[in-house]
Parts: structure tokens; C-alpha cells; sequence
């Protein structure tokens, strides 16, 4: 629990100083200085005039010996919230997820599973242990609320859905 205060913690102060009128730095949503503090070796950029968060090269989902892309773009608006774009290498077509939305995509954890030390963002981990990494995304209320339906089709029943992808194929799990 310390810990996740801690977290929590350094992110809203980085964000709050990263605010300050008095800083000559420009506002941003990049969590870039959070990273190289405790996720240095993590490939990250953020892209300001596209609000896209770009986790690129960092994981092969589908297992060609190459890292494949993953983005987290911005939907615009007052409240700017972040949908899941992955492109596999294998056959470089992009894969929209509209319908799996953060309003803070920050890549939490690649070690654990546990969904009550992941309260927001999203997480990378190898569930069935075939070494293919699954991305993990906890929705908010709203947004597991506006897409119910198309989650529902899905048979997606809980707010933390796992993607993962065999030739070519999104599969989809829900997760507790």
C-alpha cells in the first residue's frame, strides 16, 4: 500500500511542477521524466501536437523475433482520454481499439497481475506463460459504461480487459 502512495505520489507532484507557472518548461501529458526515474531501459515518447503516447519497440506481440508498435492516441476534448492503437510487424496493419480507452496510460507494471496493485493505466505480462506478451488495460467506470455494448459482443464482463494476438488475431479476455 506504501508503495502504491508512493506511485501515485511522484506522478501527481511530477504532474503539478510540470504546471508551474514559474517553470520555463511547456505543460505536457508525457510521463518521460517519470520514466527515467523507474522505468529507464523503457522505450517512450510522447508526441504533444497529437496527444499520442508512443510505447513502440518495447514488446513482440506476435513473436517474429521483432518488436511490434503500441500507442495510446488521444480523442481530444476538455477531459482527453487515450485509446489503444497496436500495429504488429508481421503485417504492419493497425489495429484500433476505440473502445479500450485510459485517461491515464501509464504503463504500471510488467511483473504482476494483480488488478487490485494496478488501480489505473495498463500492464504488460505474459498470462499463459508462452513468453507472448498481453496487454492489459483497467477501463474507468465511464468508459466501461459508454462501450458496454461492444464489450458485451466481445464477451468481455469486467473492466480489466487482456489483449493478446495469434496470426494476426486479436483474442480478448476478461480478467477479475
Amino acid at each position: 500500500m506504501k508503495f502504491i502512495f508512493a506511485f501515485f505520489l511522484t506522478v501527481f507532484t511530477t504532474t503539478v511542477y510540470s504546471q508551474r507557472f514559474d517553470s520555463l518548461e511547456i505543460p505536457s501529458n508525457s510521463f518521460e521524466s517519470s520514466y527515467r526515474k523507474t522505468n529507464p531501459n523503457l522505450m517512450y515518447k510522447y508526441d504533444d501536437i497529437s496527444q499520442t503516447h508512443n510505447y513502440s519497440n518495447n514488446w513482440d506481440f506476435d513473436k517474429d523475433g521483432i518488436n511490434d508498435e503500441l500507442y495510446f492516441i488521444g480523442t481530444g476534448g476538455t477531459h482527453l482520454y487515450y485509446y489503444l492503437k497496436v500495429i504488429l510487424s508481421t503485417d504492419k496493419l493497425p489495429r484500433e481499439f476505440d473502445f479500450i480507452q485510459s485517461d491515464f496510460p501509464f504503463l504500471t507494471a510488467t511483473d504482476t497481475l494483480n488488478m487490485n496493485k494496478t488501480p489505473l493505466g495498463f500492464v504488460v505480462a505474459d498470462l499463459e506463460t508462452d513468453m507472448k506478451p498481453t496487454v492489459i488495460v483497467r477501463l474507468d467506470d465511464k468508459t466501461y459504461q459508454v462501450n458496454k455494448n461492444k464489450l458485451t459482443k466481445l464477451r468481455i464482463k469486467t473492466r480489466n480487459i487482456a489483449i493478446s494476438f495469434e496470426n494476426g488475431k486479436s483474442n480478448y479476455q476478461s480478467l477479475k
